[in-house]
């Protein structure tokens, strides 16, 4: 028995493409959204706030965090149409040490990056919407000091990404349904 791999081939993409067609997936950026390339200027018009911790410093994690939500938030500029949204946020960072030895010592270390943010319309100055992300990262701790810097510096990269991913999905995911539901 002989197979057509061709014809095969072609019904599975056809298959794949009504599937995905049926479910009713759209995504949230680009001319095929919802709400159409709109959504990216809307992202593109958020102004972020120093970032700080709890106590109010600034340190390197705050730098971090604001360029990964630089990055992710407006790669493009506004285009000059002006600033409608200032996004406030400020963090706080928890390790505790796990893992422990026969001579009491730590051997894994957890981090939990916790961030409250708020996005507040700079023309009435309300908060329109506000949330929190989190992370945890677990690193090993080895005898080391400088390799437990340095993973320790890598676990606070890989935090701030991943917090500031969940902000801006949950951003635009508010936005994008704000949109819509004004009848944009």
């Amino acid at each position: 028995m002989r197979i057509n791999f061709k014809f095969t081939k072609s019904v599975v993409a056809i298959s794949v493409f009504l599937l995905l067609a049926s479910c009713g997936f759209k995504p949230m950026y680009g001319e095929n959204s919802v709400t159409g390339s709109n959504l990216a200027q809307l992202m593109a018009n958020i102004e972020i706030d120093r970032i700080t911790n709890i106590s109010g410093r600034q340190e390197r994690l705050s730098q971090l965090i604001e360029n990964n939500l630089l990055d992710r938030i407006s790669p493009r500029s506004s285009n000059g149409s002006g600033t409608a949204y200032l996004l406030k946020a400020n963090y706080d960072v928890e390790e505790q040490g796990y893992g422990i030895r026969d001579d009491e010592s730590v051997t894994l270390q957890n981090l939990k990056l916790t961030v409250a943010f708020r996005l507040v319309e700079i023309s009435s100055d309300d908060t329109i919407m506000d949330g929190t992300a989190r992370a945890i990262v677990t690193y090993d701790l080895v005898q080391s000091d400088f390799s437990n810097l340095a993973a320790r510096e890598t676990s606070l990269e890989r935090l701030s990404e991943e917090v500031a991913n969940q902000i801006v999905t949950r951003i635009g995911t508010f936005l994008s349904n704000n949109q819509q539901n004004s009848g944009s």
